[in-house]
């Protein structure tokens, strides 16, 4: 399982949403942010969004692959890619990857 985290402006939620969708990616979490600059810790005055999804094994690829196209489509992306040691889905109770 892995948690995948990014920053993408905000005008690129649309197609990360329609792109994440084909590949079977249909929950994840948005989140305003500030971008701040990295030289001078200063908030640059810029919002971005931080996108957050946590996945199977079988979706990081794709996943990773949607977040590249949105990179290549001309919108700014910082990916970062962890592992998840465990996961639970606290309206159902479910654990590990079924949580997913």
């Amino acid at each position: 399982m892995y948690w995948v985290v990014s920053i993408i402006p905000s005008e690129a939620l649309d197609l990360l949403t329609e792109k994440f969708s084909k590949v079977g990616v249909v929950r994840f979490t948005v989140a305003e942010v500030e971008v701040v600059n990295p030289q001078s810790a200063v908030p640059a005055g810029d919002q971005a969004l931080r996108v957050e999804v946590a996945l199977n094994e079988e979706f990081l690829q794709p996943a990773l692959k949607v977040l590249e196209q949105i990179q290549k489509a001309g919108f700014d992306v910082s990916t970062h890619v962890g592992q998840l040691s465990d996961a639970m889905r606290t309206r159902t109770g479910e654990l590990g990857p079924e949580a997913i």
